[in-house]
């Protein structure tokens, strides 16, 4: 195979592969935004609930170590 027909193919698929995530934006990852941290893993999913029951996010994440350690809020927002 040439060079120049690599080339070809090679740009060929970028630009469908480029085309197809443009024409699904659904398809690309969602992206958490850290909101804050709270006391418990508790208190954190009750706020994450209350993001997303108020429509203001799509879902939420609570990172924490331990069940009774502070927790950090993530949320993917619409």
């Amino acid at each position: 195979m040439s060079i120049r027909k690599a080339f070809s193919t090679v740009a060929v698929a970028g630009v469908v592969a480029g085309a197809t995530l443009a024409a699904a934006p659904g398809a690309q990852a969602a992206t958490y935004t850290y909101v804050g941290v709270y006391p418990t893993a508790a208190a954190c999913n009750t706020a994450g609930q209350a993001y997303v029951n108020s429509q203001q996010a799509v879902t939420y994440f609570c990172d924490t170590t331990t069940p009774t350690g502070p927790a950090r809020l993530s949320v993917v927002l619409r």
